[in-house]
């Protein structure tokens, strides 16, 4: 992987218009989503049933089910604004005077988004923080408030581009990351969706396919940056000595069979094998190709 020059850089989409949100998103993504909204909808329901109808309820066990049915959208609004400050208080925000070049492809990646610095709720370009990755390779999108977003971008990840030179890896991250907002990945009644998942043992599985679109949306953007995606897998130092025909050839030599599936089901993102496969098969055949799911 050569060393890449932050100012050239020729769109991966050019000439072609961004599609609707529909056509960005992984096909399992929407499945997953009916699923969880149906299971939360069916679980509110017998709760409000058995607790206000069944057992005759008195006024203030009625009021315990009001909160037990609102308490989480608020506990969600609250907890977005502690981690908000909790995180931005120890990070450095990203501007045209602080990381400009850094800045200049998060602002163009977010403006083929259509966010722009005046538009307004989520129209409006996020913030970006860096953080100290404390040997961590990652990045983030999340809430500030209900109408706000922001990312995060770990050190180690960013070492990637201004230590090796990967600014193409990083236009890719942060299309990736600008995909989770833009997809509506980051709303805040899909975090509500975790308390019905995650005792189902499928939250990993909503995850995972809302990551996927996230690729799918950063492919689309910068599409040439997909193949540093090793360092995660290989490190950010030794990411330079690691060649991706063998590493392609080795996973072809591992057999795609049930324990494979068992780690993929379990995890909250694709795990490596199948990510960096779908990534190069996107190298021929373009960003609209839907990862493995199981």
């Amino acid at each position: 992987m050569s060393a890449k020059n932050p100012a050239a850089h020729l769109p991966t989409d050019q000439g072609e218009h961004l599609p609707p949100v529909r056509h960005l998103r992984h096909r399992a993504e929407v499945p997953m989503l009916l699923t969880a909204t149906t299971l939360l909808a069916i679980a509110m329901l017998v709760v409000v049933v058995m607790v206000v109808d069944g057992l005759d309820a008195p006024g203030w066990l009625r009021s315990i089910v009001v909160v037990a049915v609102v308490g989480p959208v608020l506990a969600s609004v609250v907890f977005a604004r502690y981690q908000y400050w909790a995180t931005v208080s120890n990070a450095v925000e990203v501007t045209a005077d602080q990381l400009p070049e850094l800045h200049q492809i998060f602002v163009e990646q977010a403006a083929r988004l259509g966010m722009t610095p005046d538009g307004t709720g989520m129209g409006k370009t996020p913030r970006l923080y860096l953080v100290n990755g404390n040997g961590v390779m990652n990045a983030y999108a999340t809430k500030c408030r209900i109408r706000r977003g922001y990312v995060v971008i770990y050190s180690d990840l960013l070492d990637l581009a201004y230590q090796h030179g990967h600014f193409d890896l990083m236009r890719f991250v942060l299309g990736h990351e600008l995909g989770h907002h833009h997809c509506g990945h980051t709303q805040f009644r899909r975090l509500m969706l975790q308390g019905v998942l995650r005792p189902l043992q499928l939250w990993p599985s909503f995850s995972r396919a809302q990551e996927y679109t996230a690729d799918r949306v950063g492919a689309f953007l910068s599409l040439e940056g997909a193949p540093d995606m090793i360092g995660l897998y290989a490190g950010k130092h030794m990411q330079k000595d690691v060649r991706l025909e063998p590493y392609f050839a080795s996973v072809e030599r591992h057999k795609d069979g049930f324990w494979l599936k068992v780690a993929n089901f379990r995890a909250d993102h694709p795990v490596g094998f199948r990510r960096m496969t779908t990534l190069r098969r996107m190298e021929t055949e373009g960003w609209d190709v839907h990862g493995t799911f199981f």
